[in-house]
Parts: C-alpha cells; sequence; structure tokens
C-alpha cells in the first residue's frame, strides 16, 4: 500500500511543478483560474467559476445548490459550470491545479498530500462526518485476514484517497502490515465500484454513502471496518478553494460558506425538504422517502466544521506518504476552524 501511494503522490509532485512552469511561460493565469487570479479581476465575483461535484449523498449540500440555484440567484452575472460526478479528491486537485475548477471537493488524504506537494488550497468548510465503510458480499469475506487471503480486488476512488489511508491504517492495526492489501487496489469511482462488488468482480468496496447503505440492505452485503475504526470521527469531503481565490474573491467565497451552512441546517432540520429536492436531481432515481431516511439516520452527521486531519495526517507522515504533519490550522480558510 505504502509504495502505490507513494506512487500516487509523486505524480502530483509532476503536476505541480508543471503547472508552475506553464503559469511562468504564460506569465501567471488571470481571471478566475484556479491555481491564481491576477489584480485586475478581483473587482466584484468572477466572470465565470466551475464548482465540482462528486457522487453520492455525501454531496448532498452541492447538489441542492445546484438545484435550487442558490448562488446563481446572488450572483446572476457570474457563470456557473457545475462538474458533476468527479470521482475523489484527486481529480478535483488535478482540475484545480489546471485552473478547470474553482470550487473543489476533497476528502481528507488527498488534500493532505496536496498540501504536502505544494498545492496552495485550503478547506472552506466540511460537507459533513458521514461514514465510509469497507464491504463485501462474497460469504467467504467475513474479515480483513479473510479479505488479504482472497487476493481479490477491492475498489476505491484513487491510490491516495481517504478509503486507501484508512486501509492502510486498518491493514497496520489487525494485520501488523500497512502494506498487506498493496496488491488488491482497484481504482474507481463509487458508483462504478457498487456495480463491480455487485457483479463479483471485486471482493470488497471501501464506499461512501448511499452505496454501503444500498449494499447492506439490498444485497447482503456486511460492513468488514470503517474509516472512523481508526480515525474517529471525520470528515468525508470539504469544499476547497485556493488561498488566491479565497483572496481574490472573498466576497464570493463568503457566499459559497453561507449556501453551504443554508444546505446543511436543511439536512439537519427538514430532512423530508432535502430529500424531496435530492430525489428531484437524480430523476426520482432514488425516492424522496429513501433518502429522507439515509438523511435522518445521519443527522449529526451534516456538520461544517472539519474533523479528522490531524489523526489522517499524523499516519500518514508515519508511512511516508507526506513529509510533515502541517500545521492543520493553517490550511482552514477564516470561515472554520480545525476542529478535533
Amino acid at each position: 500500500m505504502v509504495e502505490v501511494l507513494m506512487k500516487a503522490a509523486s505524480k502530483v509532485v509532476t503536476a505541480v511543478v508543471g503547472v508552475a512552469l506553464t503559469a511562468s511561460a504564460c506569465g501567471g493565469s488571470s481571471g478566475s483560474g484556479g491555481s491564481s487570479a491576477s489584480s485586475e479581476a478581483c473587482d466584484g465575483p468572477p466572470d465565470s467559476v466551475t464548482i465540482a461535484v462528486g457522487s453520492g449523498i455525501a454531496y448532498a449540500p452541492l447538489t441542492i445548490m445546484m438545484h435550487e440555484g442558490i448562488l446563481e440567484d446572488e450572483f446572476p452575472d457570474t457563470e456557473f459550470v457545475w462538474q458533476e460526478g468527479v470521482s475523489g479528491g484527486a481529480a478535483t486537485r488535478d482540475g484545480m491545479l489546471g485552473g478547470q475548477i474553482q470550487v473543489g471537493v476533497a476528502g481528507i488524504a488527498p488534500f493532505l498530500v496536496g498540501v504536502d506537494r505544494g498545492v496552495e488550497w485550503k478547506v472552506l468548510g466540511s460537507m459533513s462526518q458521514l461514514g465510509i465503510d469497507l464491504v463485501a458480499i462474497d460469504p467467504a469475506i467475513q474479515s480483513l485476514e479473510d479479505l488479504d487471503a482472497s487476493g481479490r480486488p477491492i475498489s476505491l476512488p484513487s491510490p491516495d484517497s481517504g478509503q486507501a489511508i484508512a486501509l492502510a491504517a486498518l491493514g497496520e492495526e489487525q494485520l501488523g502490515d500497512a502494506t498487506a492489501f498493496d496488491d488488491q487496489l482497484a481504482s474507481m469511482g463509487h458508483p462504478d465500484a457498487y456495480q463491480a462488488l455487485l457483479s463479483g468482480t471485486t471482493g470488497a468496496a471501501f464506499i461512501g454513502p448511499p452505496f454501503q447503505y444500498r449494499l447492506i440492505a439490498d444485497s447482503g452485503a456486511r460492513t468488514l471496518a470503517s474509516a472512523s475504526d481508526v480515525f474517529g470521527e471525520m470528515t468525508y469531503s470539504a469544499i476547497v478553494l485556493t488561498q488566491d481565490f479565497y483572496d481574490c474573491y472573498e466576497p464570493f467565497s463568503q457566499a459559497v460558506f453561507e449556501a453551504l451552512e443554508e444546505t446543511l441546517t436543511m439536512l439537519r432540520e427538514r430532512p423530508a425538504e432535502a430529500a424531496e429536492i435530492l430525489s428531484e436531481a437524480e430523476g426520482g432515481a432514488v425516492t424522496a422517502e429513501q433518502y429522507e431516511k439515509w438523511i435522518a439516520d445521519a443527522a449529526e452527521d451534516w456538520t461544517v466544521e472539519p474533523a479528522g486531519y490531524e489523526q489522517n495526517a499524523e499516519f500518514m507522515e508515519s508511512i511516508g506518504l507526506i513529509s510533515e504533519v502541517p500545521d492543520i490550522d493553517s490550511l482552514m480558510l477564516p470561515t472554520v476552524s480545525a476542529g478535533s
């Protein structure tokens, strides 16, 4: 696992250097680009902005913002592009480095890898502390020991995703070896991971909500372990911005944060209303009743305050994935604190 993680991290170094060289050759970027913003562009809100939205209920705050046009109503002269189905923080990181995404989403691990490799992004606010679970359907796989012995593929979003870090930590804690599952990783987004587990292509999936809920309820899947087993309560995914973008468009960035708080309040206090919106946004593929149950069951997890960054950073540093544990407070924008 560690070798695989280090290879993924090395790609971030290459991407950061490439963006820096491009910006230098072009004299820097302007407008609402992801890596920097010219002083001329800082008068008022951005002309256009691309916002990343991942798959699953964990991204419900952004899905509600998009469907209800909350930001469009406040900034009618800004062109909004909602990039749906972004597969994890690594994909967001690449998009932000290339200037294609200005408002990104990232789990803790890819965020910290980016910071360690020089990506100047920070956390605007957490979208939830929903759980991440390692699940299996095969009756022969009842434990991590069984999964290790099976040699079967384990799906997760990317080699440096939060799921990959948690799997390494679980391997170290329960099997005495953080590299136990190195040869079994299969990178794919949650929707593909869901289908791969159902078809038997993979032996297990380290997957986020609502996919593990559906697998357990409908397909007899069982939970082998959870990320919280090793890291405690932790942010599933957060909204992230580059420092340059925040500095250039601070009122706009504050408005994004306020919209995040508004949607989180709806999820906590008006789950039926939120469920109707999410079901409609998916064209009824999931009923409002089902969404309401998922939302209500996780009522305490809809929080804007980040959590788990320090614990993840300490483990990542211990296996050499990042060079040092950063000052977590310095990675938070003024909208939030580092939390626990």
